[in-house]
């Protein structure tokens, strides 16, 4: 594994991480490896992100979307 040292974090930043790795129950070492870990994963594997989109709407009881919206929210936040 890998070691990475971050310098200069604004103070709002790890009080929001350190408040997602409260209520994940994990530290904040965790917490940012699982940040970093999904958002690397996201930008890179469309087919990962559409499985955890579809993962979470069901742990929501929501129906799945259909991709032309997926689509859409995606081209409309990426501008």
């Amino acid at each position: 594994m890998a070691t990475l040292t971050l310098y200069d974090l604004p103070e709002e930043v790890v009080s929001r991480l350190e408040q997602r790795a409260r209520a994940h129950g994990r530290s904040l070492n965790s917490e940012v490896v699982d940040c970093l870990s999904r958002q690397s994963a996201a930008n890179t594997d469309p087919e990962n992100w559409l499985q955890q989109v579809e993962a979470l709407r069901a742990e929501l009881k929501g129906g799945p979307i259909p991709l032309d919206e997926l689509v859409a929210a995606t081209e409309r936040d990426s501008h």
